[in-house]
């Protein structure tokens, strides 16, 4: 039988990917630490290389994602950082305005 139920997924980033087509130090402004304040270039450009030299071909790009997933109870495996990425979670299907949409 096939799992009709909504899955949702979160982003992630590749980090050899960022750093090959990105510019430092102009690009890597997108970074923030775990209570919202910015990175700096040289912070961002050390957290990437770490994650670089532990193996991580991928990162999530949401706070709520890693392994453990804090989503585990909606079916979520954990974040697979070898670049599987997230695996996804079961969400609650949900119409709006007439459609089928998803909740989170």
């Amino acid at each position: 039988m096939t799992d009709t139920r909504a899955r949702t997924y979160s982003l992630c980033m590749n980090v050899e990917g960022f750093m090959r087509n990105n510019r430092y130090p102009r690009d890597y402004n997108i970074f923030q630490k775990d209570d919202g304040t910015p990175l700096t270039a040289p912070e961002a450009l050390a957290f990437l290389t770490t994650e670089k030299a532990k193996g991580r071909k991928v990162i999530p790009m949401s706070a709520a994602c890693g392994n453990p997933c804090t989503h585990a109870d909606n079916g979520c495996k954990g974040f697979d950082y070898t670049g599987g990425g997230c695996p996804g979670r079961y969400s609650e299907s949900v119409r709006v305005d007439g459609r089928e949409g998803v909740g989170t």
